[in-house]
């Protein structure tokens, strides 16, 4: 396996690792699909919970895969927005770029986020083509274009999160020092570089506003009481997608906190209840990994 820590900026430390599959004459897949993985972590940061632990997942299905740190708070950056975006294209111009190099077939990369990464990868889906972000870049649209995303527990509205945070107030998540009203906030100020944040600034932020023919193909799941990101989010972006006839699949698993990973010990934090049940090991969720490679096989494999 080539194992490789690239630097995509020379102003501040935004990598993407590799996770490529040696070449083999035994083996017939060569040119692999490949997927870049966007770790959750609120904007601050990119969680560890949500990056090397997925792209082992990938392997053992056989595609490529990347992690992508991209702009974060904890690079000493007051406004992340769209700088984000374009940590995320110059990482698959990269891997389009490196595509001989890696056995990576252009037409077959996914992107899968979590949390804050799953917003990440949703206005990628929204904005690839956006003649802006072409002409910041140099490029042309073709070399953006990817074949599906995989949307975890993401923040799609921000408008919506503002009036729900704002009519439950300042309610505990019990095991967290910041409320979900302070992260959100927070989130908000990193993303606009302030702390006095408009409604539409919000609106320009949320990627349910931009879905049209163009949006890549979807794949989203939630759990129907997470405590820090609100299902609505996914239930009325799958509407949304569903109205502009954008191929998508969308899983609501009854139970469940928010930031599960792969929801087993592999990626579970020291989190447990007064019963000592690790809240990140989830049998139930688990189960979301076999139903996004079903799904992605469309997309990836056939």
């Amino acid at each position: 396996m080539n194992l490789e820590v690239i630097n995509l900026r020379e102003d501040r430390p935004v990598t993407l690792t590799s996770y490529i599959i040696d070449k083999s004459s035994e083996i017939e897949w060569e040119k692999r699909p490949a997927v870049v993985i966007c770790p959750g972590g609120g904007f601050q940061m990119t969680s560890d919970r949500e990056a090397e632990p997925i792209a082992v997942s990938f392997l053992g299905k056989g595609y490529n895969a990347f992690v992508l740190r991209y702009t974060t708070g904890s690079m000493g950056v007051k406004k992340i927005y769209p700088e984000i975006l374009y940590d995320l294209a110059n990482a698959i111009i990269m891997i389009k770029n490196n595509a001989e190099k890696w056995n990576v077939d252009t037409e077959r990369i996914a992107i899968i986020g979590f949390s804050a990464g799953g917003t990440l990868a949703a206005m990628y889906s929204v904005h690839w083509h956006r003649e802006w972000l072409l002409s910041s870049l140099n490029v042309n649209s073709d070399i953006l274009k990817v074949a599906a995303v995989i949307l975890g527990y993401p923040t799609t509205d921000f408008e919506l999160m503002l009036k729900i945070i704002e009519e439950e107030g300042d309610k505990s998540l019990g095991f967290f020092d910041l409320t979900p009203k302070d992260i959100f906030y927070n989130k908000c100020s990193l993303l606009t570089g302030n702390d006095n944040f408009t409604n539409e600034q919000l609106k320009i932020l949320s990627p349910i506003n931009y879905i049209d023919d163009k949006t890549v193909p979807t794949f989203l799941w939630h759990t129907a009481n997470d405590d820090l990101i609100d299902v609505e989010n996914s239930l009325k972006y799958a509407c949304k997608l569903a109205s502009n006839n954008i191929p998508f699949e969308l899983h609501i698993f009854e139970d469940g906190i928010h930031g599960l990973s792969l929801a087993n010990k592999v990626t579970a934090a020291a989190l447990y209840d007064d019963k000592r049940n690790n809240l990140h090991i989830n049998p139930s969720v688990e189960k979301w990994t076999e139903l996004m490679y079903t799904w992605l096989k469309k997309y990836l494999e056939d």
